[in-house]
């Protein structure tokens, strides 16, 4: 069981300046602490713009529902495997983020360089839709998949908030008898919505995009008080990891949920699930989004593209 891989990435110049420009925002939500509405109308349009203009080539990107759950479909022209799929959730605090906005760019690149079609599940927001909400959404969105795609492998992938989500999912499957994903991708997943990793204090100077109350103000609004923050299905750093799929594991070495990475990656290493948790020195939380701005991208998915084949 391979359970840390560090991959040593010094960061480029393109990588630097995006670790700058956006390191601001950190000082803006100090000042400002915007609502998850306002943040949903700061992000949303800029992220959209992006990703439209700068969406790879020879990727079809598609609305689709998913028994009744809206998403977005992604197939590349060039598929590797006619019998495999990935299920996708997106990040964003579970307050913000969408398949056509913040993730449309991430997620093309990701169809593309897998040659696998992608699977984008839009769940509910927070503050307006709390837990159990998302939970709902991707269990509903994941059996309307199974169910239409019998004979397929099929691959559970998600970042930061969605990298949480799947694992509730999978835990959720996994209690109730339902079908498990065949491996399972998680990109700089949130686990713990109690937010007291190591990594709050540690890496909070070094991380451009975080400050430790931007995770426990969305912690908030997904879990409100009268919601257990310690409930697996709300945070599965503290579930049982027994009989999970295959699993890697993708994080920055600069970013406040590092600890969320490795204590899941040693939850999951002692119940016995075959893990690879690869932590990439400098880099900061989901780098693997800005797509063509940066080579890091290019970097970690093709990693994932070699872990999937390598099963």
């Amino acid at each position: 069981i391979t359970v840390t891989q560090y991959l040593v990435v010094y960061l480029s110049i393109r990588g630097k300046i995006v670790a700058t420009l956006i390191r601001p925002n950190k000082l803006l939500y100090r000042m400002l602490r915007p609502s998850a509405r306002w943040v949903r109308r700061y992000v949303h349009p800029q992220s959209w713009l992006g990703g439209k203009l700068c969406s790879p080539f020879g990727v079809e990107i598609t609305r689709s529902t998913y028994s009744g759950i809206p998403g977005v479909k992604f197939s590349p022209k060039i598929r590797t495997e006619q019998k495999a799929i990935i299920v996708f959730f997106h990040g964003g605090g579970y307050c913000f983020g969408s398949s056509l906005t913040t993730h449309r760019l991430g997620v093309a690149l990701m169809a593309k360089h897998t040659g696998l079609t992608c699977h984008s599940i839009d769940y509910r927001l927070a503050p307006e839709h709390p837990y159990p909400a998302a939970l709902d959404d991707a269990l509903t969105a994941w059996q309307g998949i199974v169910d239409s795609h019998p004979n397929h492998k099929i691959i559970l992938s998600g970042d930061s908030a969605g990298g949480g989500l799947s694992l509730a999912v999978m835990m959720r499957l996994q209690a109730e008898g339902g079908r498990l994903p065949d491996d399972a991708i998680l990109f700089s997943p949130w686990t713990d919505l109690t937010c007291q990793g190591d990594s709050y204090a540690t890496k909070a100077r070094v991380d451009p995009m975080f400050t430790p109350s931007m995770p426990r103000d969305c912690s908030h609004y997904y879990a409100p008080k009268e919601t257990d923050k310690t409930n697996p299905f709300v945070s599965p750093a503290f579930g049982n990891f027994t009989g999970l799929p295959r699993m890697l594991i993708l994080c920055g070495g600069n970013e406040i949920l590092l600890s969320d990475s490795k204590k899941l990656a040693e939850g999951a290493k002692s119940a016995g699930v075959d893990v690879e948790l690869a932590i990439w020195d400098n880099m900061f939380h989901d780098w693997w989004l800005f797509g063509l701005f940066i080579p890091e991208t290019k970097q970690c998915l093709t990693k994932v593209s070699a872990w999937l084949k390598g099963n």
